[in-house]
């Protein structure tokens, strides 16, 4: 009885054993970690090396195939089309189309707890689970044992000699830290934007029946409070030239006459964009500008505007225009016959012969009466251009609004993506009805002396037309300070302690042509929530100035608050209080550029007021920025 009762307990042991072990292994998989975040499981990947697309996930259950998988690599997500998922090897590939993971990138994916299924174990075991930012939990055996359990480690232990048994005491549960009385709340992760673009954006672009303004409406429930709508202008050579920032929440009008177009072709559409660099956007929509006073016909081919030397004729309700001119626009080969007074028109497979004074013209050998006959005016041929056009299978409509002739062979191809959208430059005075061009030429005037001088620039997407303002005013604002003065640049986004690695500088130089082409070197993207890496960037900035600098100053530049460590616990390095005496230490000048109320005016407010700085408006420091 007694060896039975003795063999009952040792097998008891061997299973206990067995379990605990299963919940130390079921940690580390290969070389991923499980932490739980809410009603979510975490699971690392092995870092990036910039070569691999491809991520093994090993996990000690097995979770259904419909799983909504989302992946991360350094903490930005990776839109779903851009990776697939092989549920039955566990991996999961990213797409050629996007670069790999860069060297020593953190990787992490993310999926509910709800859906695991039957496999290696029932459900999600808690003891296979470090909870995020919170020391592993104990769980005492509930029998009497000599065997002390092994809490989950959140960091993988060295592998022990056999000879030596490793014996780790239980770790005691941290106690909750209260959060402080004026503590904000850290935002949730942003949802990924998942408007479409295209047909089926949600929202329209309309002119109105006079063509002196234009509206947007957005047909969208719960815009995220992170993304950014504008309106994007491009020119006829599809360069982007206005770019309005509105509100999403409304319909939002906005008179042409306040773009200042000159006479000519334009594509306009709805862009919106997430602080990841995410974005959707409507279907480009053709507008056509004319801003001549006598309301001159204008005549647009492929969004182009025409110079005709005689200008374009209504007559009997068809509009003519120079023969030569507009055949050879349409791609056609032109000839001439002035014994017959016959144009002859060749594209393709189609010709189309007219004669002056004749309502009869012939496509391909078949006739065709014309509302208008080809005449001569001023010495030039004179043809209806909607029959021309047509006939060469091209489209036409008349723009009232404009009073212009617009013609396309086939649908425009402007494209809408972050690349394209890189804001040509303007004349400085040129633009100084459109945004606030005094302020760097306020801050420069506070320089009594050659300074150094750090431009701490946030450059998330939010950050575009700011951006774009900072390198357009830039060189006005460099001859404006004494001279002598040198110039570097900090970039940040949201790095979450990765300070060291991503920070971009840009080195001190007094040459505003390099300065200007080190700014042109960064592009608005990443962001993850709404608060950035702000302190780390002054950090940084702080430290590169030369040890023989005279005069320090940083212009900080920011449209969101910053992570406190103080009240963002686990996402910063500093606290407001600590930068600022770093700025007061090393005698450095503050001022900053940021909205004019909100938490990122109150974290700005104390260091600028402490540091002889001045607070700007980031509202007028945005080019292009409807009002």
């Amino acid at each position: 009885m007694k060896l039975k009762r003795m063999m009952f307990l040792l097998s008891f042991l061997t299973i206990l054993v067995g379990l605990f072990t299963l919940c130390t292994e079921s940690v580390h998989a290969a070389n991923s970690t499980v932490f739980r975040d809410g009603d979510k499981l975490k699971l690392t990947l092995d870092d990036g090396n910039g070569v691999n697309r491809v991520f093994k996930f090993d996990l000690p259950f097995t979770i259904k195939p419909d799983t909504p998988i989302r992946l991360y690599s350094n903490y930005i997500e990776i839109p779903p089309g851009d990776f697939t998922i092989d549920y039955a090897n566990s991996t999961i590939s990213i797409a050629d189309s996007r670069p790999a993971p860069g060297p020593g990138s953190e990787n992490h994916i993310e999926f509910p707890i709800a859906t695991t299924m039957e496999g290696t174990v029932q459900s999600v075991d808690e003891s296979t689970v470090t909870p995020l930012a919170e020391e592993p939990k104990v769980t005492q055996p509930e029998v009497e044992t000599n065997i002390k359990e092994i809490p989950t480690p959140s960091e993988p232990e060295v592998a022990q000699p056999v000879d030596e048994p490793k014996v780790i005491e239980p770790q005691v549960t941290q106690p909750v830290v209260e959060p402080k009385v004026d503590q904000e709340v850290d935002e949730s992760p942003e949802i990924p934007l998942s408007i479409p673009s295209g047909e089926n954006f949600p929202g329209t672009f309309t002119i109105n029946s006079s063509g002196t303004s234009f509206s947007v409406r957005l047909k969208m429930k719960n815009i995220q409070p992170t993304y950014t709508s504008y309106v994007m202008v491009k020119n006829a050579d599809a360069q982007l030239i206005k770019r309005i920032q509105f509100d999403p929440e409304t319909t939002f009008s906005y008179p042409l006459s306040n773009l200042n177009l000159s006479t000519g072709g334009y594509y306009f559409y709805i862009k919106m964009i997430d602080q990841s660099g995410n974005s959707a956007a409507s279907v480009p929509q053709f507008v056509p500008i004319n801003n001549n006073k006598a309301q001159q016909v204008e005549v647009f081919i492929d969004g182009k505007l025409q110079q005709y030397e005689q200008p374009a004729t209504s007559i009997s309700g068809s509009m003519l225009v120079p023969f030569r001119a507009v055949f050879e626009a349409l791609g056609a080969k032109v000839k001439w016959d002035g014994a017959t007074k016959t144009v002859t028109a060749t594209k393709g497979n189609t010709t189309i012969k007219l004669t002056v004074g004749s309502r009869d013209a012939y496509i391909n050998g078949k006739l065709v009466r014309l509302n208008a006959a080809p005449r001569l005016i001023n010495g030039k041929v004179m043809v209806p251009i909607r029959f021309v056009s047509e006939a060469l299978g091209a489209k036409v409509k008349w723009n009232i609004a404009a009073q212009s002739v617009v013609i396309f062979h086939a649908p425009p191809q402007v494209l809408t993506t972050s690349e394209s959208e890189q804001l040509m430059e303007e004349n400085e005075d040129a633009s100084e009805s459109h945004s606030n061009p005094t302020i760097l030429k306020k801050i420069s005037t506070t320089f009594s002396k050659s300074t150094d001088i750090v431009f701490v620039i946030d450059v998330t997407s939010s950050m575009t037309g700011t951006l774009d303002y900072v390198r357009q005013k830039v060189k006005g604002f460099v001859d404006s300070v004494p001279a002598g003065s040198q110039f570097a640049v900090v970039a940040f986004r949201d790095i979450n302690l990765k300070a060291d690695k991503d920070l971009e500088f840009l080195e001190f130089t007094t040459d505003k042509n390099k300065l200007k082409g080190n700014l042109n070197m960064l592009r608005p993207s990443a962001g993850g929530d709404l608060k950035e890496s702000g302190l780390e960037a002054i950090q940084l900035a702080i430290s590169k100035f030369p040890k023989n600098s005279n005069s320090k100053t940083i212009i900080f530049i920011t449209d969101a608050p910053v992570h406190d460590k103080n009240t963002a616990l686990g996402k910063a390095r500093f606290s407001v209080d600590e930068i600022n005496e770093q700025l007061q230490k090393n005698g450095v000048i503050f001022n900053a550029i940021v909205p004019a109320n909100g938490l990122a005016n109150k974290q700005m407010k104390k260091l600028v007021e402490t540091n002889k700085g001045t607070l700007y408006d980031i509202k007028d420091a945005k080019l292009n920025l409807a009002k």
